[in-house]
């Protein structure tokens, strides 16, 4: 009676799905089969499947199942590093011929592991196929930061806005139009739902055909690679080879909003009152955002802190608040509050700078002078340093409701022109509003509410110039 045989194949990686070295494997197995007068009762196959990494393989599972049921005499495999990579699943497979008596054979040569010879030279093959994934994911790694170095863009799916062409990337014009008028709504204050609607009533999809949502666009907008940069393991590491679609000070003005912490569920109610995740908790410290409340049956709106529940009523915090502003703008002195004058050449010359030692980190990791992770940390604190400067070079050349007030003829109607938005903004640049614990019924007093004009001076409601 002639043994009952499986052939088992698998390859790692199948680029073109055509699984060509699986049918060589399985060629040359069922011709060692033949020349043993092996009978081939099955033929496994594990496709574009590594053995290294641990995770699920059904066709191997199916053939240990096999082996447990002893429906099999011999496993036919190409080589060892076919069936496994791992000691680990080896012992398994060691444990199962020695318990059932299944033989393996190879195309590469017989082992016999019901010999303690055998086990050993499979174990030897084992170690030999893992060394071998451990060495090729170091070169691996090593070329991916070389071209991450160059500037090379590689993706695994096309990204949105990009393709390639004639050897080169290239934007695709609709898309990047997309992205940068969701960006502008960003900006200009609106929300990421409202940029994916618009996303969406122009029927672009993201590159896998789905449609975009509040998570996907965020990830896109803060992505790096829109700016023109490269990034390795998270390190920002070398200028892109590739056209820019949003420039690095829109990216920088983007990351600032998006990462806001302030900006949350609540930023479409935020966004309708005045100092709605502006305003601080005085008992806690917490964000106090507009919330809909009741005393005794009467609805009203009010600030509350969501952690210690402190509350006031919203209108009466809102009067104070704009009583300040307007008091102060209105002085002469007004100026004052914003930024000092400043040298905008030489801080634009030091934001170069700052962008120059950024991208020579790159030649740093590529001459293997610096770890990515140091690189990383680097890239950060640089980054950091040119947001604080972008932030006053926008301040020295007055692009802000702010400078807007103070320039203004008439502050109270300026004031009253503007959208909730613009008057949020000033506030938010001249100001911190704390709204203070007051007792249990006591009623609302303007002294509940202290306000610390940005410099850290403080001063109480009655008194609008900073101390």
């Amino acid at each position: 009676m002639s043994s009952r045989a499986i052939v088992y194949a698998r390859q790692s990686l199948d680029r073109g799905g055509e699984g060509a070295a699986v049918e060589r494997q399985i060629e040359d197995c069922r011709r060692l089969a033949e020349q043993r007068g092996w009978d081939v009762i099955d033929t496994i196959v594990d496709n574009d499947l590594s053995a290294s990494t641990g995770k699920p393989r059904p066709g191997y599972e199916r053939l240990l199942e096999a082996m447990r049921a002893r429906a099999v005499d011999v496993v036919v495999v190409w080589a060892v590093d076919r069936l496994t990579r791992r000691l680990v699943d080896l012992e398994v497979v060691i444990s199962l011929c020695e318990s059932t008596g299944v033989r393996l054979a190879t195309v590469t040569g017989d082992l016999d592991l019901g010999t303690d010879t055998g086990r050993m030279l499979a174990r030897i093959l084992a170690s030999v196929a893992r060394g071998e994934v451990e060495r090729k994911g170091a070169r691996q790694r090593r070329a991916n930061e070389q071209r991450a170095a160059a500037g090379h863009m590689g993706w695994t799916r096309r990204p949105f806005g990009y393709d390639r062409s004639n050897g080169g990337v290239v934007v695709v014009e609709p898309e990047a139009a997309g992205l940068k008028a969701a960006a502008e709504t960003v900006l200009a204050g609106g929300t990421l739902a409202s940029a994916v609607r618009a996303l969406d009533g122009q029927g672009l999809t993201t590159t896998a055909g789905q449609r975009w949502n509040v998570t996907s666009l965020r990830r896109a907008l803060l992505n790096p690679r829109y700016a023109g940069r490269v990034t390795y393991n998270g390190a920002d590491v070398a200028t892109g080879s590739w056209p820019v679609i949003l420039d690095a000070a829109t990216q920088e003005r983007l990351a600032e909003v998006l990462r806001d912490v302030r900006r949350r569920v609540q930023q479409g109610t935020a966004l309708r009152y005045l100092l709605s995740g502006l305003a601080r908790c005085g008992r806690c410290d917490g964000i106090m955002f507009a919330t809909p409340m009741k005393n005794r049956g009467t609805p009203y709106m009010g600030y509350r802190c969501p952690a210690c529940y402190l509350s006031r009523r919203l209108d009466l915090v809102d009067g104070v608040v704009e009583a300040v502003v307007l008091g102060r703008l209105a002085r002469p002195d007004a100026a004052d509050l914003l930024a000092p004058a400043e040298d905008v050449a030489a801080l634009r010359a030091e934001v170069a700078t700052l962008h120059q030692r950024r991208d020579d980190l790159a030649d740093l990791l590529a001459d293997g002078l610096l770890s990515a992770q140091v690189v990383r940390d680097r890239s950060g604190e640089l980054t950091r340093l040119i947001r604080g400067l972008q932030d006053r070079i926008d301040s020295a050349l007055g692009d802000s409701p702010a400078s807007q007030l103070v320039t203004a003829d008439d502050v109270e109607a300026a004031w009253e022109g503007m959208g909730v938005r613009d008057r949020r903004s000033v506030i938010d640049m001249l100001m911190t509003v704390t709204i203070l614990p007051a007792g249990k019924g006591r009623p609302f007093d303007p002294e509940q509410v202290r306000i610390e004009w940005r410099g850290g001076v403080s001063s109480r409601t009655a008194d609008t110039s900073p101390m």
